[in-house]
């Protein structure tokens, strides 16, 4: 052991040491004391009573000079443990005032966010009115113009000559158009605002779903359905991914429905830690140097007159799929057809045997 070790040993106020310490000077004291006075009185004594009582007094001063001892040494403890209960006591109030300090700072720094927050969420509650009233307002005078033309088609059209017929068919195909630019409006203001749930989604039952919508359009124009599921379950936001798919399948045939031998052709696999879903067709296709603007809401590459839509579809696409962290893309050529691409974050999951 070293010496500064012994020193350390000597000074420190651990239990364990002071103990051995005291215990250490007591078997010191108390031996020193008996080995010297008994011999000390035998040479001085001689009456054998006389050295009995001399005993007896070495005996209560050892007694009360022990006791004087282990009374200092417990008030030494005491100041001791005082200290450090005054040195906590400091330390304690110390930290409350920075506790203090601290929440007054972050109140002070949270302030401008809270209302911020509160801001945002009286927006949300003007917005949430707003759609409400463009729903209800907007529609009303269009349902009006699609009663009366209705009338007209059912009861008065053979007082209308050609021109006349075509102009009440143009009406009721813009209040149509209107009709579903209001509701892919709304649709697109709701995907902005709506909370994210996510679940776990089987793929294949959900690509069922979603064709069945279209049963009497494929079955019409006789489009092949052709599946590539590699990954059959995943970890997203069931609402918004579904509104993603069945925009991607309306473009789809859409656009292959007037080319000879349409094909529709959904896949999905893992890519770097990413789920990849595409939707693919033989259709019109269109060019790579319009990729940016056909994602921009209202943008449009063809006439209305001859592909019906509301130029909102491929939007609202890209915001599902960003809103859960993943992003879009297209590959084209004009006479070639299109695929579309969507990536989501993939969660680790138990996957059944690939479906094709």
């Amino acid at each position: 052991m070293s010496f500064a070790s012994i020193r350390h040993f000597w000074r420190t106020n651990e239990p364990i040491a002071s103990a051995i310490r005291l215990t250490g000077w007591y078997l010191l004291i108390a031996g020193s004391w008996v080995l010297f006075s008994d011999r000390l009185l035998v040479a001085i004594i001689v009456n054998i009573d006389e050295l009995t009582n001399w005993q007896t007094i070495k005996g209560w001063f050892f007694v009360l000079l022990t006791a004087g001892w282990l009374g200092i040494e417990r008030w030494r403890t005491m100041k001791h443990q005082q200290r450090i209960n005054d040195e906590l006591r400091a330390a304690n109030a110390a930290l409350q005032e920075l506790n203090a300090s601290l929440e007054q700072r972050i109140m002070e720094r949270t302030a401008p966010l809270q209302m911020a927050n509160q801001a945002l969420s009286e927006l949300n509650q003007e917005l949430e009115t707003f759609t409400a009233t463009i729903s209800h307002d907007l529609k009303a005078p269009l349902r009006v113009i699609d009663g009366y033309s209705q009338l007209l088609l059912r009861f008065h059209i053979q007082r209308l000559d050609e021109d006349g017929q075509q102009c009440l068919h143009s009406i009721r195909t813009a209040v149509a158009q209107m009709n579903q630019l209001i509701d892919d409006l709304l649709e697109y203001t709701h995907v902005e605002r709506k909370t994210l749930h996510h679940s776990v989604i089987d793929l294949s039952g959900l690509i069922d779903e979603l064709l069945g919508y279209y049963a009497d359009q494929i079955l019409e124009h006789h489009i092949v359905i052709e599946r590539d599921l590699r990954c059959t379950h995943l970890y997203a936001d069931a609402t918004g991914l579904a509104l993603a798919l069945r925009n991607l399948i309306d473009n789809a045939i859409k656009f292959s429905a007037r080319v000879p031998q349409p094909r529709l052709a959904i896949g999905s696999d893992v890519h770097n830690e990413m789920v990849r879903l595409w939707v693919k067709d033989n259709g019109i296709g269109f060019d790579m140097r319009d990729h940016e603007r056909i994602f921009t809401i209202f943008q449009r590459l063809h006439p209305q007159e001859t592909y019906p839509g509301s130029g909102v579809g491929l939007a609202i696409v890209r915001k599902a799929i960003e809103r859960m962290g993943g992003r879009v893309w297209a590959e084209s050529s004009p006479g070639v057809g299109a695929v579309f691409y969507l990536e989501i974050p993939h969660v680790g999951l138990s996957e059944p045997s690939a479906a094709h």
